[in-house]
């Protein structure tokens, strides 16, 4: 059987380290005689049940030479070590039906590795068709029993003889997917918080003359009062003896005295393997990466040896890294703002370089900043694993060009955003991204002075809890420029005009007044003094600690947006309004439940068996069993072919019915007049076959299908994206919705409280919700036919396209009248499995030993080898 090139993947460690899984090869021999020695006693007994010493020539042939099929193995490997081996074995009596086991050496045992390899040998046994796993494991093994307890299977457990065999069906669930993320959350959470809290620093590459980028580095490092040590990695300024910013040189990062965690790297592109090679037998934890590659593919051969070897990596192509509370700035920025609670990513350097000095122009305070550049290891989901637990974060910025997993993204956000809003300026949003953004409660802005308008409301001020907004000033003009741009921007703004030249007493008079009866208050303020903050901002500045509403000012005389005695304060009525507007919609995101996906009763397998029986577009009578299971029923419409068929069909179905053309050109076209609706009787059937007969011909097919009951009808479908994964679609059916473009699209999961959203999300939604006075349909009935359509689309990647037209909504149900499936090959979903960051193809030995992933544990079996 072919190398299974697919199975490849970069992990990371519970301890934020990486490693490298990877089929076994027949060629790893000698690594694992040398992985043999370095296992205990006891770890060897608890793996086969009994002492053991060297390996023989036919054990390691029966451990390395495998079918990948009826038995296979994968084996976890960091640098050029391999540090654990997991196995499967079958048999042909029974090949859906496997046995394990796991050998994890004593100095990786605690990392990761025993789940980590489970949760990918469980993927690769699934490939081959086995559904189930069982595993014999010593009674005082408990290490390795709470790997497979805790995998979030349903495992049974039978004891025998001082050992436990444990059996489970390895079908992913929701708890285990569940136990899969939560893992990987917190893996990926400290390999950032570790890469952006360093013991000590090195710039390899950091160049004695000021205008390299190395020596800029450096001096922003010193400069910024990082507390640990910085060491300028210089081979030619080391073989000469001298300092680099009156620091003494090192010719590599191996010579430096001290451990170092993180190395900023700026050497040309074709030192690159062997700085990457130096660090790791340095021991490195992380590389930041400022160099650009301009390769791709270089790119990721960087990024693979490097998690090979333990390490993740920032870049290439990045701006730098900053963490203003230790003084860390590891950036080509000189500019680092103070330290606060908003933590920002950017993907383009230039744009990290725009946002850090805008941030350090208005004195934002910051949690930390990571460019991430070209992405090659590190994205903005790992930092919003990192800023969900991070205590010193409570607002995020992110500047996004491109989603690499939006399915994953959008699960973090969604996650992320109940606790801390997430604030996005995203470069060329399509229509997908808006809906992303949207679904998962992302604040989306189109410039960087936008996202730090919101962000300052965010971080000083409570939510709002709706949108009505008081606005008080002593300016006419102003109070009424304020509440136009309240009003357009959908707010529902109330006026209050102070005299001129109020108190402080007045003002915050009115400011409680108006907190008690408002959900937001906004005070314009004219001519006044920065530096001098008068009447007005003193009376807002008592008032406000004394109300539970947001309060914001627009204070002409201020040149950018600051947090004034307070009080976030805007140079504009527009701006304060526009942040607010931002800020109210994401209040209500949030007030919203959270949903769950309902468990429905389907049949998984059957649905299966005919998606995948072919390709390209099904035959009806297929397509209505498939949706059949999942609990849709598509109305029959029986072919006829004379009219004595068409009236003993009508008798049967029950009259009133349609008599309608049932070709596919003729499908949703009204406009050819290719049906006969509402035929009441056997004698109306007759003269409708005649008149359609008439104008069709004899060679186009015709079917009989009994009448809905009066209602709306819309559209329901789903498609396969190749970027976004399985997508819902809903709108009403049809030429005018599709010219008006009244359609919407939902990444799934799918919850119940989306569902209900998703119809009320369209344009055209009161024609479901009694437009005029108009009878009451069965929206319950239309939420439930989009969950189950949502649950069709994510159970299966075969189902390439799905369309439900015309669903006729009416009093107390909905009726299916056209169902459409087409079947296919479709993309890897991203966000299905254990993450992969990677895969190769097949390769010598040598360069196919890359990083691998760990957890505690092993088993024992003494049928495996």
């Amino acid at each position: 059987m072919a190398y299974p090139a697919q199975w490849e993947a970069d992990v990371v460690l519970t301890d934020g380290g990486t490693a490298h899984i990877r089929p076994i090869l027949p060629t790893d021999g000698p690594l694992l005689r040398v992985f043999w020695t370095r296992l205990s006693v006891q770890t060897i007994y608890f793996r086969f049940f009994a002492a053991r010493r060297a390996l023989s020539d036919a054990d390691v042939y029966r451990m390395t030479v495998v079918d990948q099929d009826l038995r296979g193995a994968l084996v976890a490997v960091i640098g050029d070590d391999l540090v654990a081996v997991a196995h499967w074995e079958g048999t042909a009596e029974r090949p859906a039906q496997a046995e394990v086991a796991f050998l994890v050496e004593d100095a990786q045992q605690g990392r990761g590795l025993g789940s980590i390899l489970l949760e990918h040998l469980a993927a690769a046994a699934r490939e081959r068709g086995i559904r189930r796993f069982d595993a014999d494991v010593l009674g005082e093994n408990r290490q390795m029993i709470r790997v497979f307890l805790e995998a979030g299977y349903t495992v049974s457990r039978a004891w025998d003889s001082g050992a436990v065999r444990l059996s489970f069906e390895i079908t992913p669930t929701d708890r285990s997917v569940g136990v899969m993320r939560s893992r990987e959350h917190r893996a990926e959470a400290a390999s950032i918080g570790r890469l952006l809290h360093p013991r000590a620093v090195a710039v390899i590459g950091a160049g004695r003359s000021g205008a390299s980028v190395g020596n800029a580095v450096l001096r922003h490092l010193l400069a910024g009062g990082f507390d640990g040590p910085v060491y300028p990695v210089n081979p030619a300024a080391a073989a000469m003896g001298t300092a680099v910013a009156s620091i003494r040189a090192y010719a590599s990062v191996e010579d430096v005295p001290r451990p170092v965690d993180l190395a900023v790297v700026c050497v040309a592109p074709a030192q690159m393997p062997a700085v990457v090679a130096a660090c790791a037998r340095a021991g490195v934890w992380g590389l930041v990466v400022v160099t650009d590659q301009r390769d791709d593919t270089t790119d990721e051969a960087l990024a693979a040896e490097a998690r090979a070897d333990g390490m993740r990596v920032v870049g290439p192509a990045s701006m730098g890294v900053q963490n203003p509370k230790v003084g860390l700035n590891a950036s080509m920025v000189p500019w680092m703002p103070p330290a606060g609670r908003i933590g920002c990513y950017s993907q383009s350097g230039p744009f990290g370089g725009a946002i850090l000095e805008a941030a350090s122009r208005r004195q934002v305070g910051l949690s930390v900043f990571v460019s991430a550049g070209d992405r090659a290891d590190i994205s903005g989901n790992d930092l919003l694993q990192y800023w969900e637990e991070d205590a010193e974060t409570d607002a995020v910025i992110m500047h996004l060009e491109s989603f690499g997993n939006p399915r994953k993204f959008a699960r973090l956000a969604r996650r992320v955003g109940r606790r801390k809003p997430v604030v996005t300026v995203y470069s060329g949003r399509s229509e997908l991204d808006d809906a992303l953004l949207r679904q998962a409660g992302v604040i989306g802005v189109d410039r960087i002075s936008q996202a730090f308008d919101v962000a300052l409301l965010l971080t000083s001020q409570p939510l709002p809890a709706g949108d009505r907004v008081a606005i008080i000033g002593d300016s006419r003009a102003l109070v009424r420029l304020t509440a136009r741009a309240a009003d357009a921007a959908g707010l529902a703004a109330e006026a209050v005009l102070l005299p001129a030249t109020s108190s402080a007493e007045v003002f915050s008079a009115a400011v409680l007044a108006a907190a008690r009866r408002a959900d937001a208050v906004i005070v314009t303020v004219a001519r006044l003094p920065i530096l001098s903050p008068g009447e007005a901002t003193a009376g807002v500045a008592a008032a406000a600690g004394r109300v539970d509403v947001p309060i914001l000012a627009s204070l002409q005389g201020v040149e950018r947006p600051v947090e004034f005695v307070g009080i976030p304060t805007y140079p504009s009525p527009e701006a304060a309004v526009s942040a607010l507007r931002r800020v109210v919609g994401y209040a209500q995101w949030r007030a919203e439940p959270t949903g769950a996906v309902p468990p429905l009763v389907v049949r998984t397998g059957d649905a299966r068996a005919l998606a995948g029986a072919g390709s390209g577009p099904l035959p009806a009578d297929q397509a209505a069993a498939l949706l059949d299971c999942y609990g849709i029923t598509v109305a029959p419409a029986p072919a006829v072919a004379s009219i004595e068929d068409a009236v003993e069909a009508a008798g049967r179905l029950g009259y009133p019915v349609a008599l309608k053309v049932s070709s596919a050109a003729w499908r949703h076209r009204p406009d050819l007049r290719g049906q006969r609706l509402d035929l009441p009787d056997a004698t109306a059937v007759r003269a409708a076959w005649v008149s359609l007969r008439d104008q069709v011909g004899p060679q186009l097919p015709i079917a009989v299908q009994r009448m809905a009951p009066a209602g709306v009808p819309v559209v329901v479908g789903s498609a396969e994206h190749a970027q976004y994964g399985p997508l819902v679609s809903f709108g009403l059916s049809g030429p005018a919705t599709e010219l008006l473009g009244d359609r919407v699209r939902h990444i799934l999961p799918l919850t119940d409280v989306d569902a209900a959203r998703l119809v009320r999300s369209i344009r055209a939604a009161p024609l479901l919700l009694r437009y005029h006075g108009s009878e009451p349909v069965d929206v319950a009935a239309l939420e439930d036919l989009l969950l189950r359509v949502g649950r069709l689309a994510d159970d299966l990647p075969e189902v390439v396209h799905l369309t439900l037209d015309p669903v006729v909504v009416s009093a107390g149900r909905v009726t299916v009248l056209s169902a459409e499936v087409v079947t296919g090959r479709s993309a890897p979903r991203a966000d299905a499995g254990p993450r992969r960051f990677w895969s190769v193809a097949p390769q010598e030995e040598a360069s196919a030993v890359r990083g691998g992933s760990a957890q505690h544990g092993h088993t024992g079996h003494n049928r495996l080898p």
